[in-house]
């Protein structure tokens, strides 16, 4: 081998290995601002914690079948990174630090709160060490003194302000009319069997409950006896509905009632026969200015001071050099 053709291998080898390195690199990277990384270690970890989030709601995300709402999931999250970050480059050239006296009277706090064996559990829960907590809640008091001083030109929104939005937006604060009612519930909707032989038992069983009702029995009595609505059958079958909550059949019948009377014969819906007796009819009702001038104030005023944090995040956004390296679910076309 030539001397020439060694150099030229050992220069094609010294850039594979720099390209090698690059890749690995920018592989781990899921996004930069201003040349700030946040890896896809720090993306997973916090989209873990939405998961975690999902979860307690009682939304459960499968990895391989929900592939389109992970996405959505890795790019929101991703931004709300990329957000964090710009807020924390901000509040350093602002000069803005967290003591670390405050910290600690913060961690404190948690601690005392929960005993620290309990806070230790906590920690280890969420995959967290104590420093790590320490970390996040620096930043995130950091953000807190930012939008602090973000926001302290704000003024609180002035009574003409909250009676021009009333006037403007008066069905914003109508109260709908309601219907207090008592019912008897026999269940069809669960049981498994002959269907005809189930509704006919049902059937036969509300007749039967409405003639004791017909013989002056007390409504409430019986249903506590009867009913089959675990939700209202131990408060005598009371329910109270706005229109539009109930089912149809369910709430038609209810509209022919004057208050106190009794539906002649069972009422059928998709849960089974119910007998209804209405009780009260509470009708619609506009609220006045003042019932509502202090809840549209501080409407209004928290309005004013989120619209000025968004304002500040998109000026910083567009100064800012953000380069996002996972595809977002808008940019995915059809079959991609």
């Amino acid at each position: 081998m030539t001397k020439s053709l060694r150099i030229i291998l050992a220069a094609v080898l010294v850039l594979l290995l720099a390209l090698a390195a690059g890749c690995g690199k920018s592989s781990n990277v899921a996004a930069t601002v201003n040349g700030e990384e946040i890896t896809k270690q720090q993306l997973d970890e916090m989209v873990q914690s939405m998961k975690q989030y999902y979860q307690s709601m009682g939304l459960t995300i499968d990895e391989n079948k929900d592939t389109e709402m992970v996405k959505m999931i890795n790019s929101m999250t991703l931004e709300q990174l990329i957000d964090q970050t710009l807020l924390l480059q901000e509040a350093k050239k602002m000069g803005i630090q967290v003591p670390k006296a405050d910290i600690d009277k913060e961690i404190d706090g948690y601690k005392k709160s929960m005993t620290e064996d309990k806070f230790k559990q906590q920690l280890a829960a969420n995959g967290w060490t104590e420093p790590k907590f320490r970390d996040m809640l620096e930043k995130d008091m950091t953000i807190a003194k930012l939008t602090e001083k973000i926001l302290a030109d704000v003024k609180p929104a002035t009574e003409p302000q909250a009676a021009e939005y009333y006037e403007k937006n008066k069905q914003q604060f109508v109260v709908p009319a309601s219907y207090e009612v008592r019912h008897i519930l026999i269940m069809t909707q669960g049981k498994q069997g002959d269907q005809a032989k189930i509704d006919l038992e049902a059937k036969t069983k509300a007749l039967a409950v409405l003639e004791k009702v017909n013989k002056g029995g007390d409504f409430a009595e019986l249903a506590k006896q009867n009913s089959e609505d675990p939700g209202s059958a131990p408060e005598g079958g009371l329910y109270t509905f706005s229109p539009g909550q109930a089912v149809p059949e369910f709430e038609s019948a209810v509209k022919s009632l004057q208050p106190g009377g009794i539906t002649k014969a069972p009422v059928k819906t998709e849960f089974g026969y119910h007998l209804i007796k209405l009780e009260k009819v509470t009708p619609e009702a506009q609220k006045n200015f003042a019932e509502v001038k202090d809840q549209i104030v501080a409407s209004l005023s928290e309005q004013a001071k989120q619209e000025k944090q968004n304002q500040f995040i998109e000026e910083a956004r567009k100064k800012a050099k953000i380069v996002n390296n996972l595809d977002k679910p808008e940019d995915q076309k059809p079959g991609k």
